[in-house]
């Protein structure tokens, strides 16, 4: 979906994907495809049936499968679930809608199974109602498509939800490792250009002190925007600008940091800045409109507000209570 951060292809890594993908056909008993958000394949089709090579290899039918392997991946994010549902030639097919953050980015696709009778009633939605789009004049390419239809294998609706719940498990662990591994590269990229505290031990965990190291792991998605917040005290950073750096949506990044961090990135900042004028206030001579400027205030009285809801006094009485050391 255009501005997502991760390319499909490289989330998945295709190459390594598909002989996981063939395995999972083999497994199940399904057909399975990957697809992009628009529905376009971008994997190879795995246990693909005699019936769907027909229908997939003929203009008009190819179309029709791809624009119901887009609609039921929509829908599937919809839902925030696999999505089972007819296609527009009246077979089983399943969604599993491949999500990071708040983009979507595709999905897997499995299916072509049909559902034995009286296993059919009310549990499986029909996304279009037309059944296939051979001309009638040609009987004989209509009566062997039939009976491709006919061979397609039959599994209960209790299976097909089971392997839904198996595929979409196995997804979300590429995703997470994808997820993870970038921001495991982020990490080291910022503290090896910056030289910023906290330091890497063997784990990638981060050293955290009472002087203010930076209160999450190194591999955390929003450790980039605190490594950046620490170097640029004398700026006031935008959420939006924020998130973009940590390469997440505004609205995800809030999420994930209001979760790490325990508080939004808004009360986050402005204690930061209390912080740091504390140490200057304890141990410079600077003046109080010098240390609101070289923390990015515009207005030293909009400064001495900001420090007296937290620390509940203002700057001048902290510094006297403090004394000059």
């Amino acid at each position: 979906m255009p501005g997502t951060d991760f390319d499909l292809k490289t989330l998945l890594d295709v190459a390594r994907w598909e002989p996981v993908q063939d395995q999972l056909a083999a497994l199940t008993h399904t057909a399975i495809i990957t697809i992009d958000y628009k529905g376009i394949p971008v994997s190879k089709h795995s246990g693909r049936t005699a019936f769907c090579t027909v229908i997939r290899e003929n203009p008009v039918t190819c179309k029709r499968c791809y624009r119901c392997d887009a609609l039921a991946g929509l829908e599937a994010v919809r839902r925030n679930e696999p999505f089972i549902y007819l296609c527009h030639c009246g077979i089983v097919d399943v969604a599993v809608p491949i999500v990071v953050g708040e983009q979507y980015l595709g999905a897997v696709m499995f299916g072509q199974v049909r559902l034995p009778d009286g296993d059919r009633d009310g549990q499986v939605s029909r996304l279009v109602s037309e059944i296939s789009s051979f001309r009638p004049g040609e009987q004989d390419a209509r009566q062997e498509l039939m009976e491709k239809y006919q061979e397609l294998p039959e599994m209960e609706y209790s299976r097909i939800v089971a392997i839904a719940s198996l595929i979409n498990s196995v997804v979300r662990y590429i995703v997470g490792r994808a997820v993870q591994g970038r921001s495991d590269r982020m990490a080291y990229e910022w503290v090896m250009r910056s030289g910023l505290p906290p330091s890497l031990d063997w784990n990638g965990e981060a050293e955290k002190d009472s002087g203010g190291a930076i209160p999450v792991a190194a591999d955390s998605p929003v450790y980039p925007a605190l490594a950046y917040m620490e170097q640029h005290r004398d700026e006031m950073l935008r959420m939006s600008q924020m998130a973009e750096l940590c390469h997440l949506s505004p609205s995800y990044f809030s999420k994930l940091f209001l979760r790490e961090l325990g508080e939004n990135f808004t009360d986050y900042m402005k204690r930061q800045k209390v912080r740091w004028a504390k140490e200057m206030l304890r141990h410079s001579g600077k003046s109080i409109n010098e240390i609101s400027g070289e923390l990015g205030f515009l207005d030293s009285s909009y400064f001495i507000k900001v420090f007296k809801t937290v620390e509940g006094i203002t700057p001048l009485a902290y510094r006297q209570e403090k004394y000059y050391t």
